[in-house]
């Protein structure tokens, strides 16, 4: 049974709350488990990466205006105006003509987005963009990786030793960038999503234990009626035996 993504969730590893929440926490709960993105581990690991992209879920839409990535042939930005054309959108801040072009391609409409690039500030393309990313990339089996596992990763001639949350923060952001808050949310993430079923049954047990003091005192008082009850019927007895006998002398 896959993992249920609340308001309260996102709040908790965002420290604040915001408006886009409810119509995210919708659709990562439609989405995910299409994507076997269902288990806590790996939502601690993708609503991390989330949250700081979309700085604490608030946005998704790239803040800068996109003209660092003009002319970046590297995204498959070749015309004049794509850098801010393709700008980061989405909760992975999907970012290049040649990725939203791939995006609708997957889609089975090839200018899906590269026509309508806002499509991906609607929540549900949003979530979906990063669901493709995630899946494309392998990246739940980084995210099933133990913490304590060094993988190796080649990043611009060089070969890194990085933890799981490194390694998948290198894939999503394609560098070193926010990687401090992003192993913040991680571990934020990790608190929220995979520790609180055990305060639940600690309440529950708390719970029944007040429920059976409280029927314990009924217990007790029906009882004590009972026995009320026993001595009266006893002393009426008694009593009618002492009259019947005075009236046989």
């Amino acid at each position: 049974m896959s993992l249920t993504i609340t308001v309260e969730h996102l709040a908790a590893i965002a420290g604040r709350t915001t408006p886009l929440m409810p119509a995210l926490a919708e659709w990562l709960n439609r989405l995910c488990p299409l994507y076997e993105i269902d288990l806590p581990q790996e939502y601690c690991h993708f609503l991390a990466q989330a949250c700081h992209e979309t700085d604490h879920f608030k946005t998704l839409r790239e803040y800068a205006s996109g003209n660092a990535y003009e002319g970046r042939q590297d995204l498959g930005n070749t015309q004049p105006g794509d850098g801010v054309r393709f700008k980061g959108r989405g909760i992975f801040q999907t970012t290049g003509r040649a990725n939203y072009l791939e995006l609708g391609i997957k889609k089975g409409r090839r200018d899906m987005f590269v026509d309508n690039p806002e499509l991906l500030e609607q929540p549900e393309y949003a979530v979906w963009s990063a669901c493709e990313y995630w899946k494309t990339r392998g990246l739940n089996d980084i995210a099933n990786h133990a913490d304590s596992d060094v993988l190796k990763k080649k990043h611009k001639g060089a070969v890194l030793d990085l933890s799981p949350v490194e390694y998948i923060s290198y894939r999503v952001n394609g560098g070193n960038r926010g990687l401090d808050e992003r192993k913040k949310f991680y571990s934020i993430a990790q608190r929220v999503l995979t520790e609180p079923a055990a305060p639940r049954l600690v309440r529950g047990r708390a719970l029944a234990r007040k429920r059976a003091k409280k029927r314990t005192p009924s217990i007790k008082r029906n009882s004590t009626r009972s026995a009320r009850k026993s001595r009266k019927t006893s002393s009426a007895s008694k009593a009618k035996s002492a009259r019947a006998s005075r009236r046989k002398l």
